[in-house]
């Protein structure tokens, strides 16, 4: 997330998520069943592999994925995420463009896409890139492994459904949010628009994971759903209403404008909703602050958000 101030293994961990258990099959509360598959377990394992914290191994190669600044680390971190998603059967594509930033000539965006019964699609939309140059000890867990994890155990649920997915969910990892111009953001928006028209499918709505490890008092987390050109009030509601029905949470609603990757779907006229931690632009480790480590993030406050963000997206993709 940027901040307010600037300008407006993977064997272990996908085995670890393919032996979870498979969905209830008993008539009920399908989102119910959501709620509760979500796993700590696997939530922390991702996060761990992502932030240097666990070492993995990808086709016989063992590395660490530590900060997402540097070139190398982020393609570290894209080779890590794309066999996540290919190994729970999802195909990627990578986007490369040129970028205007002055660490690497190319930005780039990952897609991975999981087909509903319908075309028309959610977007789930998580930027990748930290912030520098700490390198190691600031290797951004909090902003945002904390929300690419939950995205990335999103898709390992939804797998499960993948039969019964209403919509497709498009999950997106995007670059150069941190710069503060929403470029990967941007680039994928106008990438995706184009292709709805040309295609004939709808991009019904967007959802962005933000940073959710690290807690300020209160038993609350942030949603952040405006009104306006795009009226994005109702995914609002929506989140809230989820959150009181299955969670343990308390909410707090407000309206964030040009700080994360939301606002660019918002830009084509698809509504979004960002939720994170409460007070985020309070956290004393945010951003270029340093020291954003995997032992700032309070691990059960960020699996109760991930529950309820999690549902919230199962609800609308929508389940039958």
């Amino acid at each position: 997330m940027q901040s307010l101030f600037k300008n407006t293994f993977i064997s272990t961990a996908v085995g670890a998520a393919l032996a979870l258990s498979s969905p209830a099959q008993a008539a009920g509360d399908i989102y119910q069943e959501v709620f509760q598959e979500v796993s700590q377990t696997h939530l922390q394992q991702l996060l761990g592999d992502m932030t240097g914290v666990n070492s993995v191994t990808i086709d016989g190669n063992t590395f660490s994925v530590t900060d997402r600044y540097l070139p190398a680390s982020k393609e570290k971190f894209r080779t890590y995420w794309s066999h996540y998603y290919q190994s729970l059967g999802i195909p990627v594509q990578a986007f490369s463009y040129k970028t205007r930033y002055s660490l690497e000539d190319q930005g780039h965006n990952l897609e991975a896409v999981l087909p509903g019964k319908s075309k028309d699609s959610v977007v789930i939309i998580v930027h990748y890139d930290s912030t520098g140059p700490h390198g190691s000890d600031n290797p951004g867990v909090d902003d945002d492994m904390t929300g690419m994890a939950m995205q990335m155990e999103t898709a390992r649920i939804f797998v499960k459904y993948a039969d019964r997915l209403n919509l497709t969910v498009r999950f997106v990892a995007a670059d150069y949010e941190e710069w503060g111009a929403l470029e990967g953001a941007r680039v994928y928006a106008k990438y995706i628009k184009a292709k709805a028209q040309a295609e004939g499918f709808k991009i019904v709505s967007a959802i962005d994971d933000e940073q959710s490890g690290w807690k300020q008092g209160a038993n609350t987390f942030d949603i952040f759903a405006c009104g306006g050109a795009t009226d994005s009030t109702a995914l609002g509601d929506q989140l809230e209403k989820v959150a009181k029905q299955y969670g343990t949470l308390a909410t707090k609603r407000s309206c964030m404008g040009e700080n994360s990757d939301h606002y660019a779907m918002w830009e084509i006229g698809v509504p979004a909703v960002v939720f994170s931690e409460h007070n985020p632009f309070a956290n004393p480790h945010f951003d270029d602050e340093g020291g954003d480590t995997y032992d700032k993030i309070d691990q059960d406050y960020f699996f109760r958000i991930s529950q309820i963000g999690i549902t919230y997206a199962a609800q609308a993709v929508g389940l039958n």
